[in-house]
């Protein structure tokens, strides 16, 4: 019985001894397991990266894949976008203290886990999709589906200066909106013959076609009634009907705006145009012209231009001689980024009647980092073919010219444009051009200018080359102000023909400035500078015209929601110039009248 006893209580103190490593051993085995599963999770996880890439290898080489393989292989498909997570808390492993009778401190990881995650493009934004619209019936006011705007303004000043302009706009139930213009405008100058009065009508319209996109309509007619004054005596007794330079101008234009969706790889807006000039002495010309920009969008940001155009010029001069130009142009190009910039690479191949040219197109743009500074060279050339409207526009005291050519503007490029804030920006650039008959105007030498006025020839100059430099400035301060800047020089190095290049503007500047100071009062003004062309004198020597500096002002004044006022002064600093020589502009100009507006 004592052994019994004895053999219960060495039992029980073994035990009792054995207890408590054992209790330690675990508890510490159970800190080891916990840092073995993380080390085996890590070579787990290497494994299955080394299994990974074993596996695309031969599914590459076998072309053979698992459901397994597979999610391996479009997980290797991903971009490579990375995103880096850094744990801002972390769970620390402690050791008990006084375990074992031995003492143990924290162990505190100030390590960060860095753990990647490789996401997909598509998943870095997500696009709005609304939720269904129920439909619900609605009923149309018969009396509102359309509206309409109409305002009329009349002026009067001195020279017996009158305006009259009329307006009427109105929109549809089916979103087709219609403008409609008739404008009359006259004044009489110092001299007899010192007059005109032109007079105008217009439409323009925008038709909703479908919902793919809509057409853009515009007719014009505009006569200009002008009596040639220069060197003509004022005690003059011949016929009014000598001095006549009347002009006419039809035109009708088609525009195709395409209103598919925004992420269409397809983009292209067909126009058309129809021009009609009759000028002095039976000379008329027709001018038709059709182009199509094109381009698609394909991947990775690049974009192909095919943009085609084609126009044809018949003119018939005095002599009722006809004459037909026509140029048809392909403008094929690709644009893509590479190295933060924009590329343009292409050429433009120009069938121009049976002359046949090939013109470079190419472009480099470069915004610079963390600037809004952005480089810009390029070359390119530009075809006209030269219309008779188009040279009444830039001197409205020309002859009827005998012929027209096409003219070619080949231009090598650098542009810089900056930015600074939101009201701020400016640029300039610099070109080096070569002309193939540019047109120039110069006095015609004739003893009939008192019986028939003075008149202007055009000169088609067969090659030219220039360096002109541009330069603009424009700042914007909220709605309230707005002023833009202007300014070229242009510099003849060589005229292969001409002696110079006759009536040519050296220096050009154009400033302009609108500022709202209430809501109820709006002022505009600008000034206009230039350098004075090169022309022959009455010796039919070269010489140059005094420079000109005009300024004018506007003033416009809402004194009720219907009623406006407005007030024009026009060369204010009361010199008159002279942009063609012996045709002076009259001293200063006033003109006041008011607007209304109804519906």
């Amino acid at each position: 019985m004592k052994l019994i006893y004895k053999f219960i209580l060495l039992l029980s103190f073994f035990i009792l001894i054995a207890d408590v490593p054992v209790d330690a051993q675990r508890r510490r085995g159970k800190a080891k397991k916990v840092v073995v599963k993380k080390k085996a999770k890590k070579v787990a996880k290497k494994k299955v990266n080394n299994t990974a890439r074993i596996n695309r290898s031969n599914n590459v080489a076998n072309n053979n894949t698992n459901t397994s393989n597979q999610s391996i292989a479009v997980k290797d498909s991903l971009p490579e976008k990375v995103v880096t997570i850094l744990s801002a808390f972390k769970p620390q492993l402690k050791n008990l203290a006084k375990i074992d009778f031995a003492t143990a401190s924290e162990r505190n990881d100030t390590g960060s886990i860095k753990v990647e995650y490789q996401v997909p493009s598509q998943n870095l934004s997500f696009q709005y999709q609304p939720i269904a619209l129920i439909p619900r019936s609605f009923k149309y006011d018969s009396l509102n589906t359309t509206s309409a705007n109409t305002n009329v303004k009349v002026g009067y000043g001195n020279f017996m200066h009158y305006l009259i302009d009329f307006n009427y706009n109105v929109t549809g139930k089916n979103n087709n909106s219609h403008s409609f213009n008739i404008n009359n405008e006259s004044i009489e100058g110092t001299h007899p013959l010192q007059k005109y009065k032109d007079w105008g009508i217009g439409y323009i319209g925008d038709y909703l076609v479908s919902k793919h996109g809509h057409l853009l309509t515009n007719l014009y007619f505009k006569e200009s009634n002008r009596l040639r004054f220069g060197l003509v005596p004022d005690t003059t007794t011949y016929p009014v009907s000598n001095y006549k330079q009347n002009s006419y101008l039809t035109g009708i234009a088609f525009n195709w705006v395409n209103a598919q969706k925004a992420n269409s790889n397809l983009h292209m807006s067909p126009s058309l145009v129809y021009e009609y000039f009759e000028g002095i002495r039976g000379s008329n010309n027709n001018w038709l012209q059709m182009s199509s920009p094109l381009w698609l969008d394909l991947k990775n940001d690049i974009k192909l231009n095919l943009d085609l155009s084609y126009s044809i010029n018949t003119f018939k001069n005095f002599n009722s001689e006809k004459q037909t130009n026509s140029v048809l142009r392909f403008d094929p190009a690709i644009k893509f980024n590479k190295l933060n910039s924009l590329f343009k690479i292409g050429f433009s191949p120009v069938l121009m009647n049976n002359d046949f040219k090939l013109f470079p197109n190419v472009e480099f743009r470069k915004s610079l980092k963390d600037t809004n500074v952005t480089f810009i060279m390029g070359w390119r050339a530009n075809v006209n073919n030269t219309q008779y409207a188009n040279l009444v526009a830039q001197n409205p005291w020309i002859d009827a010219p005998e012929k027209l050519a096409i003219a070619t503007k080949d231009s090598k490029y650098f542009e810089v444009n900056m930015t600074t804030g939101k009201r701020l920006s400016y640029g300039f650039s610099f070109s080096f051009d070569d002309y193939e008959n540019l047109p120039l105007f110069n006095k015609i030498m004739n003893k009939n200018r008192p019986t028939l006025g003075l008149m202007y020839e055009t000169i088609f100059e067969k090659k030219a080359s220039t360096i002109q430099f541009d330069a603009n400035i424009r700042y914007q301060f909220s709605d309230v102000i707005l002023v833009s800047n202007k300014f070229k020089y242009i510099q003849f190095n060589s005229v292969q023909v001409n002696p110079q290049p006759w009536g040519i503007l050296p220096i050009e500047l154009n400033s302009q400035i609108s500022w709202l100071p209430s809501k109820k009062l709006l002022i505009n003004g600008g000034v206009q500078y230039w350098s004075g062309a090169t022309l022959y004198n009455e010796a039919a020597m070269p010489y140059d015209l005094n420079n000109a500096l005009n300024i004018n002002a506007e003033l416009h004044y809402k004194l009720t929601p219907k009623w406006n006022v407005w007030v024009k002064g026009d060369n204010l600093l009361d010199k008159p110039y002279e942009r063609w020589a012996d045709y002076p502009s009259l001293g200063v100009q006033f003109i006041a009248g008011i607007v209304y507006s109804f519906k």
